[in-house]
C-alpha cells in the first residue's frame, strides 16, 4: 500500500486495508480512515463493537483508538445506552487503549460516568475492563481504585483494584 496520504482512498478499499493480514497496512487504513472518511469510518466501527465476528470487533476497537480523543464520548454514550455485554466490553477497550497513548485528564469526568454502571455490573469481563481503564488513567484513578481495594464486598474488585494500584505505585519508581 504505498498510495500517498493526499489521494483520497475510497471508503471499501479502506475497509479491505481492515482485513489485511499485515498490521502496518491496517494502521494506515485506520489513519486513512480517520483522515478521509472520520465520520462513516467512525459509524462504521461502532456499529460492529459487538460484532460476532472477534476479529472484526478487534480491528474496530484498534482503529477507534486512533480516533483518540474523538472517541471518547460516542464510545461512553454508547456504553451507557447498551445492554449488550459484548458492547460494553468493546466499549471499555476502546477507552483502555486510548489511555495507554494519550493523556485523558480532561476527560476523566466524562469516563467516571461510567463508573456507577461499570462497578455494579456483574460481568467479570467488564470489571476486568473498567478496572484496566483506571489502570491507565493512573494517579487521577487512584482515588476510585483505593475506594474498591478498601471497601468493595467484590473479591474480584478487591484483588483487581489492589493490583492496579500496585502497579500505578510501580510505574512511578521508574
Amino acid at each position: 500500500m504505498n498510495r500517498s496520504l493526499e489521494e483520497k482512498p475510497s471508503f471499501n478499499s479502506l475497509l479491505e486495508d481492515l482485513w489485511h493480514p499485515n498490521p502496518n497496512i491496517n494502521i494506515e487504513a485506520f489513519q486513512r480512515m480517520q483522515q478521509f472518511w472520520p465520520e462513516k469510518s467512525m459509524n462504521y466501527l461502532i456499529d460492529n463493537l459487538d460484532n460476532k465476528d472477534i476479529e472484526l470487533r478487534r480491528k474496530c476497537i484498534k482503529a477507534l483508538a486512533y480516533f483518540r480523543t474523538d472517541s471518547i464520548r460516542p464510545v461512553v454514550n454508547l456504553y451507557l445506552n447498551s445492554e449488550s455485554t459484548i458492547m460494553r466490553v468493546s466499549c471499555l477497550k476502546v477507552l483502555v487503549k486510548i489511555a495507554a497513548n494519550d493523556n485523558l485528564d480532561g476527560f476523566y469526568g466524562e469516563i467516571m460516568r461510567l463508573s456507577s454502571f461499570a462497578l455494579k455490573d456483574e460481568s467479570v469481563e467488564i470489571a476486568l475492563s473498567f478496572i484496566s481503564l483506571l489502570r491507565q488513567l493512573g494517579e487521577i484513578a487512584k482515588p476510585v481504585l483505593i475506594e474498591l481495594s478498601e471497601k468493595s464486598i467484590n473479591t474480584l474488585h478487591v484483588k483487581a483494584a489492589s493490583t492496579a494500584l500496585y502497579e500505578i505505585r510501580e510505574s512511578d519508581l521508574y
